[in-house]
C-alpha cells in the first residue's frame, strides 16, 4: 500500500513538473522573435557601400527619421527591416563591416559600436516611438557576389552580397510597442550592395 501511494505521488509530482516546464517553455516563446528558416532580400534590406554608423560628432551624410545615422566611411553598412509581431512597429537592425571580402566572417560583440537596433512606430497612446535599444551580438558570414536579384530600379549592374547570419538582440525596450524583448536573426540574405547617394534617390519604406 505505502509502495502505491509513494507511486502515485510520484507522478502527480513528475506531472506538476512538466506543466511548470510547458508554461516556462510558453512564456520564453513569448518574450523573444525569431527571423530563421528565410532568405533576407531586397524587401527587408541591402547593404550600403562606402558608409558606416555615423556618431554624434560626426558629419551625416544620410539618415533615417533623423535617428539612424550614416556617415561617408571606407566601410559598408547592412541594414535589415522586420515588421513586429502585430505589424504596427518597424526593427532596423544595423551592421557595419570594412569590406565584403568573400568567406570572411566577422563578430560582433555585446557592447560593438558597428552594431545597432533600432524601433520604430506609434505606441498605444499614440506617442511615436524612435529609439535605439537592445545589445547586439553574434556573427556574420560573408560569402559570395553574385547579380542582383532586385536591382532597386537602378539604373545600372548590381551585385547582391550574400551569406549567413547568427545574430542575436538582447535586453530591448519597447516604449510600448508590440515588440520582443528579444530578437534573433538566424538566416541567409541576399542583398543588393547599393551607394549612399541611391540610398537617398530610391523610395524605401523605413
Amino acid at each position: 500500500m505505502k509502495s502505491i501511494t509513494f507511486l502515485l505521488v510520484l507522478a502527480l509530482f513528475v506531472g506538476c513538473g512538466s506543466k511548470q516546464d510547458d508554461q516556462n517553455t510558453q512564456q520564453t516563446g513569448t518574450a523573444a522573435g525569431t527571423m530563421a528558416g528565410e532568405v533576407i532580400s531586397a524587401d527587408n534590406g541591402y547593404i550600403i557601400e562606402n558608409a558606416a554608423i555615423a556618431t554624434a560628432d560626426d558629419p551625416v551624410a544620410f539618415s533615417i527619421k533623423g535617428v539612424v545615422t550614416l556617415k561617408k566611411a571606407a566601410s559598408q553598412v547592412m541594414i535589415v527591416r522586420t515588421q513586429s509581431m502585430d505589424g504596427g512597429a518597424t526593427e532596423m537592425l544595423v551592421l557595419e563591416f570594412p569590406s565584403f571580402a568573400e568567406g570572411t566572417v566577422m563578430e560582433f560583440a555585446a557592447g560593438s559600436p558597428n552594431a545597432a537596433f533600432w524601433i520604430f512606430g506609434l505606441n498605444a497612446e499614440k506617442q511615436e516611438v524612435m529609439r535605439r535599444t537592445g545589445t547586439v551580438e553574434g556573427s556574420l558570414r560573408l560569402v559570395k557576389l553574385a547579380p542582383a536579384a532586385n536591382s532597386m530600379g537602378l539604373s545600372r549592374d548590381v551585385q547582391d552580397g550574400t551569406g549567413e547570419m547568427e545574430i542575436v538582440v538582447t535586453g530591448i525596450e519597447n516604449g510600448g510597442l508590440n515588440v520582443p524583448a528579444e530578437k534573433k536573426f538566424a538566416a541567409s540574405y541576399q542583398l543588393p550592395i547599393i551607394t549612399l547617394d541611391e540610398l537617398a534617390r530610391i523610395n524605401q519604406p523605413i
